[in-house]
């Protein structure tokens, strides 16, 4: 170590001793004792004796017949690893450095209980929601920590998040001890936005996170990738940027095009990253992940602890833990860092409450639930953890009956009837055109809102066409328990991809003509046509002739125009769809796009622009749209091709910014790879995927582009939408 380095040590220990009393030091010795943990480990000779030793103070116990380390701390010194994060966190200025090492010693006591760690016990509800996981090793041998965002954290609770914070954090660092600097471990956290919406978000929780580790984790954090951050969540970030230090930000990379994702992808490793996110590993709750053994050790007054033992204060905390696991999980010794260990078998509690289901939340019914879109409206809803007091399963007579499993119970679908939407606040339809004709406006007769996922009022005037994210302003005034009924349409799933990437460039140079061509997924036609997909492709390549029973014609390893009827002017009911729906959504969705653009602001109290905004006039029933709708032998997600002419000019870079700030875009554009968008890229996921951005060199200067678009028909063109309308009625 460098003398200047011994020096900064030297004041650094010389400063701590000043400000630190001796009770305080009584009182971190005490997270030794294991009184705590009479309930589970029988004590017997209970003894504890002491001795010095490389500026530690060291105390044990002897608990059955081994013994175990449990005190090392005392005025007498620190160890190096840990007081050099704290120097280089407050750059090597030793008095800043000890109050923060000193304050973080008070944080400790008040905030992890003597037995030295926080218990599963007190962090059961955030656990529950398995959204947090800890995987193997990254390439430079740190632990990889997976927040998979989807949960709004309560405010009425905030100090338990915060223990779930300190738990997650400090079995991440534990599981980093491979033997060689204790006291200087480093993690790398993976944070994936893809399920964050406007209802949902927590900066608080960022915030508080973040703070943590700044304050009382110093230098722990090797490097944060932030996954699928949306658009709307551009400004959530400055807000929650004010708090973190210039030291952490330099740490953060926000991956956001192909390029920035194939660098994460490489730093992490693919043995550590999981198969979701392009590598080998397994998801693995952190819950589900046991710290290794601790061995035993016999020690007497005559026989010091061995050099291994020498533990800087932090990860003393997490020896206990590890050392109960021997007592209450008698498995083989694993070392941690090679691979991940299971529990055979997972806790599960009986009595589990879903933060969903809730007395004070609206009453929902699913028509049409046994259908593919029906069963995504179940899974979305589960996903968000929509608030719901009760829910029903409707479907057709023939269907009645059946059992559907729903957040961890089970219902009987029932027939659906002009009686089925007594008492129903919303109900979300997906049963074809000819019943949301028939049962939609009863259902909204009795004062439920329906949101209606086929065509039959998506052009009816006074009944709003809605994707969240381009018009939420045509909702205005539908709210749950306004005494008042609605109609709410669900756009077509190709229109509802196609707008989600062209509608940001819309705002911004104005759409003159956009044309586009479709190539549309078995999915579209529900789950007989899945399953026709499925079973033709069994039979030619057995050499059998193919069951036709859906579409009529050989689907698999073929393609054709889309099966919708044709209309007198020679384009399909599928195309005109898009057509007349994007110049309805447009008009409705002008003003919301100034909305959209401080919302958040808003929410922070902060009333004033980001960025300036081109906004289109109401004269959007002029854009002229011209589609091509092709059915091809994909199972499932859509992809389309779209050319656009601008009225003001939009070179391909700044269409780049701008789709990356996108609310539920990401880009796939990589031209050196030659890696665009798929099916199987978006298949399963709630984001659209945008890529193949590029100059219409058919115009002249920056007024035209070409884009490839993909997106999930059955998710976001669907189930995801209906879902999230149904969100901006609470």
């Amino acid at each position: 170590m460098e003398e200047s380095q011994e020096l900064a040590l030297t004041q650094l220990r010389k400063s701590v001793e000043k400000l630190s009393s001796s009770t305080e030091f009584t009182k971190l010795a005490s997270f030794g004792r294991f009184m705590s943990f009479t309930d589970n480990v029988s004590l017997e000779n209970e003894k504890y004796l002491s001795f010095d030793f490389d500026g530690f103070y060291m105390g044990y116990t002897k608990i059955s017949s081994m013994v175990f380390v449990v005190v090392v701390s005392s005025e007498k010194g620190y160890d190096k690893p840990t007081l050099m994060r704290f120097l280089v966190a407050r750059s090597m200025d030793p008095v800043k450095a000890a109050k923060m090492f000193v304050d973080w010693q008070k944080w400790r006591a008040s905030m992890v209980p003597p037995t030295g760690f926080i218990p599963e016990s007190e962090v059961q509800d955030e656990l529950e929601f398995r959204k947090v996981c800890l995987q193997g090793p990254t390439k430079s041998g740190h632990p990889l920590v997976l927040v998979i965002t989807s949960k709004h954290f309560a405010s009425k609770d905030p100090a338990n998040f915060k223990k779930f914070v300190v738990y997650a954090l400090d079995k991440t660092i534990a599981s980093g001890n491979n033997g060689k600097e204790v006291g200087g471990e480093k993690l790398v956290a993976v944070i994936d936005l893809a399920n964050i919406t406007y209802k949902n978000l927590d900066a608080r929780g960022l915030i508080t996170g973040f703070q943590f580790l700044q304050s009382y984790y110093p230098e722990r954090l090797a490097k944060c990738y932030i996954l699928h951050m949306p658009g709307f969540f551009v400004t959530v970030w400055k807000f929650v940027c004010r708090f973190l230090e210039k030291a952490t930000q330099e740490k953060i990379v926000i991956v956001t095009d192909g390029e920035e994702q194939r660098k994460f992808e490489e730093e992490i490793g693919a043995d550590a990253l999981p198969e979701e996110y392009g590598g080998r590993a397994k998801l693995t709750a952190i819950q589900d992940v046991l710290l290794p053994q601790a061995a035993p050790v016999t020690l007497t007054n005559n026989n010091p602890p061995p050099k291994s033992l020498y533990l800087s204060v932090s990860h003393f905390f997490f020896l206990t833990a590890a050392t109960m696991a021997t007592f209450t999980h008698q498995t083989p010794q694993t070392h941690f860092l090679s691979r991940l260990p299971l529990r055979a078998k997972p806790r599960h509690f009986s009595a589990r409450v879903k933060m969903s289901l809730q007395e004070s939340a609206p009453s929902l019914a699913v028509v049409g639930v046994t259908g593919a879109v029906g069963q995504e409206f179940l899974s979305v809803l589960s996903d968000r953890d929509f608030p719901y007091s009760s829910i029903k399963m409707l479907a057709s007579k023939r269907s009645a009956g059946k059992r559907v499993a729903f957040d961890g119970h089970e219902y009987t679908v029932e027939e659906l009837t002009a009686d089925s939407f007594n008492g129903v606040d919303i109900a979300l339809f997906s049963a074809g055109g000819s019943i949301s004709k028939e049962f939609g406006p009863l259902a909204a007769e009795k004062g439920t809102i329906v949101v209606d996922n086929s065509s039959a009022f998506r052009m009816v005037d006074g009944v709003p066409l809605v994707i969240p994210e381009v018009n939420p302003e045509a909702m205005k005034g539908i709210k749950v328990g306004m005494g008042k009924g609605a109609l709410i349409a669900n756009p077509n799933c190709s229109t509802i991809i196609c707008l989600m990437a062209v509608t940001p460039l819309h705002h911004h140079a104005k759409v003159k003509r956009m044309v586009v061509s479709t190539y549309q997924a078995a999915s579209g036609a529900g789950a007989a046509a899945m399953e026709e997909l499925v079973q033709q492709t069994r039979e030619v390549l057995e050499g059998k002739p193919p069951t036709c029973n859906i579409f009529g014609q050989q689907y698999a390893f073929n393609l054709f125009s889309h099966n919708a009827p044709i209309l007198d002017n020679g384009y399909n009911e599928e195309e005109m769809k898009l057509v007349k729906e994007t110049r309805k959504i447009w008009v409705s969705g002008y003003l919301s796009a100034i909305l959209c653009s401080f919302h958040f602001d808003l929410l922070f109290k902060n009333f004033r622009y980001l960025t300036p905004i081109s906004c289109p006039s109401q004269n959007d029933t002029e854009v002229k749209v011209t589609a091509t709708c092709i059915r091809v032998p994909v199972m499932r997600a859509h992809a389309e091709s779209v050319n656009l002419q601008f009225e003001n000019p939009l070179d391909e870079n700044t269409a780049r910014e701008i789709l990356k700030k996108a609310p539920g875009v990401y880009i796939i554009d990589d031209r050196a790879s030659n890696t665009f968008p798929t099916p199987l890229d978006v298949s399963n996921k709630d984001d659209v995927a945008v890529g193949r951005i590029r100059r219409d060199v058919s115009q002249d200067g920056n007024f035209g582009l070409d884009i490839f678009v993909c997106g999930d028909q059955i998710r976001k063109g669907a189930a995801l939408n209906a879902v999230q309308i149904a969100e901006m009625l609470l």
